[in-house]
């Protein structure tokens, strides 16, 4: 049993939907019915009636409720006691991405006692492991249409977002691409290219805008040829393809070693906000903060 089907048990208890659930949860609905199916089959009993009205806890359901709730609770004091034992450590999750790695192996040269527990992970994940005080501080890009959503998810759970910057949206291009040797693309030609795309995201990932306001342009008619989490991967195909792909312009250090260009999409709403999740409040440790002035330096202009 994981301590997420508790806590999605817990949410659905609150809410009495798994749709309602899944706005808090900030994941889709049959993820979190799928969730839910899955601690039933292990328990071996049903813990929700499902009506035309919504949840209702079974008779089962009633009976382990409060255990879960103890569990919840108890999960985030063994958290905070182990935490408080390790010093000199900074603990953040980030998305799959090359240029915070090379910005936290920069953190270490430049500190030699530190330690570092990094955790990659959805947008969902990152904020669980920030709500529950598993990384100090969480590494987000929100598209502008997301905002608010997101915003409203995050204060229920005791976290704050703080905005770095913003960033340019991109279009990657290798040399087999008809738009290489151009200086910037345009909205309205977007739905011509084939694409190399991250797995689909609900908030959006650096190597992927999905749910970002493309203008004209719905991100859902773009043709994706091909979808993987793998760099490697995408990376030879914009070599050896004319697949490109849509991006963010932040210092990309592989690609930028390869004949790869980033062209810039013309357009108002074509940026990401980057920033950091963290509890309200809190005041970021040196290592978080030196981290923080790295990425700062690396979007300025």
């Amino acid at each position: 049993m994981e301590l997420k089907q508790l806590e999605f048990f817990l949410m659905c208890v609150e809410y009495g939907s798994f749709g309602k659930a899944a706005g808090k949860l900030y994941t889709s609905q049959p993820n979190v019915s799928k969730v839910i199916r899955m601690l039933e089959d292990e328990l071996g009993n049903q813990v929700f009636e499902r009506t035309g009205r919504g949840l209702r806890l079974t008779p089962y359901g009633k009976e382990i409720y409060d255990y879960a709730l103890s569990a919840v609770k108890n999960s985030k004091l063994i958290l905070e006691t182990a935490r408080a034992k390790k010093k000199n450590t900074l603990y953040i999750s980030t998305y799959q991405s090359n240029s915070i790695s090379r910005l936290l192996v920069n953190l270490y040269k430049n500190n030699k006692d530190v330690n570092i527990e990094h955790r990659q992970g959805t947008v969902e994940e990152i904020i669980t492991q920030v709500e529950h005080g598993i990384s100090e501080i969480g590494i987000l890009y929100i598209s502008q249409k997301s905002t608010n959503a997101f915003l409203n998810i995050i204060s229920r759970k005791g976290l704050e977002f703080t905005v770095l910057g913003k960033l340019k949206a991109c279009l990657y291009a290798g040399p087999n691409s008809p738009v290489y040797n151009e200086r910037t693309v345009k909205f309205e030609d977007l739905p011509r290219f084939k694409y190399v795309r991250g797995l689909k995201e609900f908030f959006s990932i650096e190597d992927g805008l999905e749910h970002v306001s493309l203008g004209p342009v719905n991100p859902e008619v773009l043709h994706s040829a091909v979808c993987t989490n793998s760099e490697h991967l995408s990376t030879n195909f914009l070599l050896m393809t004319d697949l490109v792909d849509i991006g963010i312009n932040f210092d990309y250090p592989k690609r930028g070693q390869y004949k790869i260009k980033n062209l810039p999409i013309e357009g108002e709403d074509s940026f990401l906000t980057m920033g950091y999740v963290a509890k309200e409040g809190h005041t970021l440790t040196l290592y978080a903060n030196e981290l923080i002035t790295y990425i700062q330096d690396c979007i300025s202009p």
